[in-house]
């Protein structure tokens, strides 16, 4: 049955045009009080909020932080010049600077470097003396004093001394974001303070707290370049396509109230722009010029046709109302299933943009009447009653579809099964620090250390007994002692250490430091024994509590793997879980990373998402059957919705064929922008049919009163979107490039393959032709 709103909308469009003043004013009341919720704009850097919720790692992360509560660290290395080590004076110089100067970082607690290390072996430190005592022979021959240290090499120091670490700890578990940000500004000029004060010594620094506020930092300068870009590139692309400069204020105006009004309600709800959904408002700018174009279009053709100001606006308000309303419940739609993840930043850019959507579609008929009717009559006939520039080469569209119609058919057909047959190809894979700007200098930290060190993911793990005392167990200890041999013999596996290496450098230092006696005690007594004088020498660099928790009922296993990529880590976890449970039965095994939580969103992620898209699709495809009125042409309507973002993605997967799986996320609301296009094409060719139009008529029909509309909304997203490619992060840049050539398609498709489409599939009408105005 179709759905008549033709009597609503009649209503609306003369309610909004007779009372064009009063709706004008109170959107300009609404705008100025949600305004106010500006000033409580907030960014949240943190990676926390990019973490899935539904993944049960997040839990053992608790329980690993509350038997190994481990400090806040920043990492400084310093890296010695090609072929040479880091037992230079003037490097060495540098980090006992760093000694004298790091307490002036709030919170700052202890710094461990090569300079005050204390061998456990030993109990002997490296360095006896300062450092300008040394001659260049001594420090060579200390250099291969400290490249024998298995500990310190597995910490400090790079196998060939290439490279060595100043751990900073930290007492900031428990600060809060504006302290933490204080903290990184003060890490970063204590380096730069130590550069300047020694210029050939190259030092760089990694933290946790300097990638939140770098990435806080380029969600920033993204949003506050990119959005005025795009803002200026909607309107001058719509002053040029309907070469009016009048219109362009009013859909500028347009823009600014809804961006301004969605921005203070988020920040009224509490939400903080992270990562992702930072890049909401930009989505919202353009939706809300889609939705100005549609009127603008059948303003401009109805005055063209001889109608005035007043009855334009009602004519183009009536007529638009439908499938405006369908594409702004189907576009919420597809952003609302974003809700189906349980990442929270994923959750938040849906809910923006959905918040977006609404003001966007209710300032088209509280405010756009007001402005496009006030500023058309300040304009004059010539610059709003012109012929649209676009209706040439839609024509030429027209009769070319009529004239290629099966090669087109078969054309698309064989392209669209070719891309589905890629689209496994696709991998996604997962690196945070895409969400950091390319120019970031602790992009450079993490390659100093993957290129000197052969260092890549660090992990933790716990091994959890049922009782107190347990992990005394000897049993237990040779249990964990062939665990760890097995994860050393793994060829992704750098180095592992746990607290049986701590019990055999005792075990042989108490036996004069002979190495034929490093292996673990036979006895629960010596092991006990042996804790115990560990306690009596705990150390900031090896504490205690960092090995074995407060009951003796769980220790800790430090991995530090090799450069591998993250379907690599993924896949070492899985072995060495597996390898776990099958020697251990009565322990637990707990997985402390939170780098490892992050590797895992890949699968979480792209299947959330994917499930979601599924919803989406199926609540799209019945709000259009409701909306257009028949069941079959909603059914229909899945493909053209589908086709642009499968072709997309199956091209991806032939030249690129990674992901990462926040870019997974276009995929799934790609439907939300593309259904656009369809509903209005739709719409409109079900009116001509309905009066009784050929297909042929109907179809030319719809994009002769549509398309000028669809042409100028997809050329300000694909232009809108293109802005994305100059962003400070991969993410940005990725994100671009993929959804740019999504819109174009859609369009296309519509305007070549749906009519072909229609044209074999649609029987639903008896042929009886009338011509179409």
């Amino acid at each position: 049955m179709k759905l008549d709103l033709s009597a609503l909308a009649n209503r609306v469009a003369t309610l909004c045009v007779g009372r064009r003043l009063a709706l004008f004013t109170a959107s300009g009341l609404m705008m100025v009080m949600l305004a106010t919720g500006i000033l409580l704009t907030s960014f949240d850097g943190t990676f926390n909020a990019l973490l899935t919720e539904s993944d049960p790692y997040l839990d053992e992360l608790e329980i690993m932080d509350d038997e190994f509560p481990i400090p806040t660290e920043a990492a400084f290395i310093f890296v010695a010049p090609e072929g040479g080590t880091i037992f230079e004076t003037a490097i060495l110089q540098a980090i006992e600077d760093l000694r004298e100067s790091y307490e002036v970082v709030p919170l700052a607690d202890y710094l461990s470097t090569i300079i005050n290390w204390v061998s456990p072996e030993t109990q002997r430190r490296l360095f006896a003396k300062r450092i300008n005592e040394y001659s260049e022979t001594e420090l060579s021959a200390l250099a291969e004093t400290a490249i024998q240290d298995r500990l310190l090499t597995n910490n400090l120091l790079a196998k060939n001394a290439s490279l060595t670490f100043g751990n900073l700890s930290l007492n900031a578990r428990d600060a809060g974001i504006d302290q933490r940000m204080e903290i990184a500004t003060a890490i970063k000029q204590l380096r730069d303070d130590i550069r300047a004060r020694h210029p050939d010594v190259e030092l760089y620094v990694g933290s946790d707290f300097i990638l939140e506020q770098s990435s806080q930092s380029a969600m920033i300068k993204d949003l506050t370049s990119l959005l005025p870009i795009v803002i200026i590139i909607c309107v001058l692309v719509i002053c040029y396509c309907f070469r009016s400069i009048t219109l362009g204020a009013s859909i500028l105006i347009h823009v600014l109230f809804t961006t301004i009004c969605t921005i203070g309600t988020v920040n009224y709800f509490g939400f903080s722009f992270n990562s992702i959904s930072v890049i909401a408002p930009l989505v919202v700018i353009i939706i809300a010029v889609a939705n100005s174009v549609h009127i603008i279009s059948i303003y401009k053709q109805a005055l063209a046709s001889g109608m005035d100001h007043l009855q334009a606006m009602r004519h183009s308000l009536a007529y638009n109302f439908q499938p405006i309303s369908l594409a702004a419940v189907t576009t919420a739609i597809g952003f609302s299933s974003l809700n189906m993840t349980s990442s929270p930043a994923i959750q938040d850019f849906g809910r923006i943009v959905a918040i977006g959507i609404v003001f966007a579609y209710s300032l088209t008929f509280t405010l756009l009447p007001a402005l496009m009717v006030w500023f058309s009559r300040l304009a004059g006939k010539t610059e709003t009653e012109s012929s649209h520039f676009l209706q040439n080469g839609l024509e030429r569209v027209i009769s070319f579809t009529q004239s290629w119609d099966k090669p087109i058919f078969l054309g698309c057909t064989a392209l669209a099964v070719f891309t589905a047959v890629l689209l496994p190809l696709n991998e996604t894979d997962f690196n945070r620090l895409d969400f950091i700007a390319n120019d970031d200098e602790i992009r450079e930290y993490y390659d100093k250390v993957a290129e000197n060190m052969n260092r890549g993911p660090a992990l933790t793990y716990a091994i959890k007994t049922p009782v107190e005392n347990g992990v005394v167990n000897i049993e237990f200890l040779r249990k964990v002692e062939a665990f760890t041999n097995w994860m050393t013999s793994l060829p992704s596996i750098e180095s592992v250490g746990s607290l049986n290496d701590v019990l055999k450098t005792i075990n042989q230092f108490i036996n004069d430091q002979d190495p034929e006696y490093y292996f673990l005690p036979d006895e629960e007594s010596t092991v006990e024994n042996y804790l115990d004088a560990f306690a009596l020498v705990d150390s900031k660099e090896f504490p205690m509590s960092g090995f074995i928790n407060d009951d003796f009922s769980a220790i800790t296993v430090f991995v530090n793997a090799t450069q591998i990529s993250n379907q690599e880590l993924l896949d070492m976890d899985l072995e060495i879980t597996q390898r776990f449970s099958e020697e251990f039965s009565d322990a637990n095994l707990i997985h402390g990373s939170g780098l490892l939580v992050f590797s895992r969103m890949d699968e979480l992620v792209t299947t959330e998402l994917l499930q979601g898209y599924s919803v989406s699709l199926m609540l799209i495809t019945l709000t259009l059957i409701f909306g257009l009125g028949s069941l079959y042409f909603g059914i229909l309507s899945v493909l053209p919705n589908l086709l642009p973002a499968t072709m997309v993605f199956g091209f991806w997967a032939l030249f690129v064929g990674q992901l990462d799986p926040f870019v997974m996320m276009l995929f799934s609301i790609s439907i939300g922008l593309v259904v656009d296009d369809t509903v209005h094409i739709l719409s409109h060719y079900l009116e001509g049919r309905r009066t009784g139009a050929i297909q042929t008529e109907a179809v030319a029909h719809s994009i002769r009163v549509a398309g000028p509309a669809l042409t100028v909304t997809t050329l300000v997203l694909a232009l809108g979107t293109t802005i994305l490619i100059f962003a400070n992060t991969i993410y940005f840049q990725q994100s671009a490039k993929l959804l740019v050539p999504i819109v174009v398609l859609a369009l296309v498709l519509d305007l070549l393959y749906l009519p072909t489409i229609l044209k074999r599939f649609d029987n639903r009408f008896p042929a009886k032709p009338v011509s179409q105005s």
